[in-house]
């Protein structure tokens, strides 16, 4: 079974979040670089708005989460080899440190709803990664074990999250630069058909 990383993944949208993260933070008073915001990039909403503005957090990343929706959805865009998601067998889901409400309008918006069976959101466990238990609550849902899995990311938050629960982790290195301890590295999707 595939598990699929959203932002940097399949769909190009961390410059979108970076900006609704800046302009969530000027409503409440804080100034905040690009190059400050990246690094945090592939955790839950709640945990970068608890490491930026502890006190008002779950504020902070509602807003963020509002502003997102309203005003940087639409350049949000599917990578092109995200349509390998036509070719692999299902089922297939994305676990994503996003809300699941936010992930799930992604989805709709580039295309890609259609071939994805369930949406797991940093909000919608106990623990997002790169605790294991996104992997579990897809192992229950579905009945295949998380040694079954190939979670696919851009992260090291996606590689360590697929260790924790005994998965194989694949590192999509879009950037260039591939994450620690994954078993395999790849630079297109397309490649996963090999896997």
């Amino acid at each position: 079974m595939y598990i699929f990383d959203l932002d940097g993944t399949l769909v190009e949208s961390v410059d979108a979040h970076i900006g609704a993260w800046i302009e969530a933070l000027e409503l409440i008073g804080i100034k905040k670089r690009r190059e400050e915001l990246a690094p945090l990039m592939g955790l839950p909403a709640l945990e970068i708005a608890r490491r930026i503005a502890p006190q008002r957090a779950e504020e902070l990343a509602r807003i963020k989460n509002k502003l997102f929706l309203e005003k940087y959805l639409g350049a949000v865009r599917a990578y092109d080899d995200a349509a390998v998601l036509s070719r692999l067998p299902r089922p297939i889901a994305v676990v994503t440190s996003a809300s699941g409400y936010v992930a799930r309008e992604i989805l709709k918006a580039t295309g890609l709803a259609e071939y994805v069976d369930l949406v797991v959101g940093g909000d919608e466990v106990p623990r997002g990664k790169p605790a294991p238990d996104p992997l579990y609550l897809v192992a229950r849902r579905f009945g295949v074990p998380p040694s079954e899995m190939v979670v696919v990311g851009d992260s090291e938050y996606d590689i360590e999250m697929a260790k924790n629960a005994g998965a194989l982790g694949v590192c999509i290195a879009r950037r260039g630069v591939p994450c620690r301890g994954a078993h395999r590295v790849i630079s297109t999707l397309f490649q996963l058909l090999g896997i």
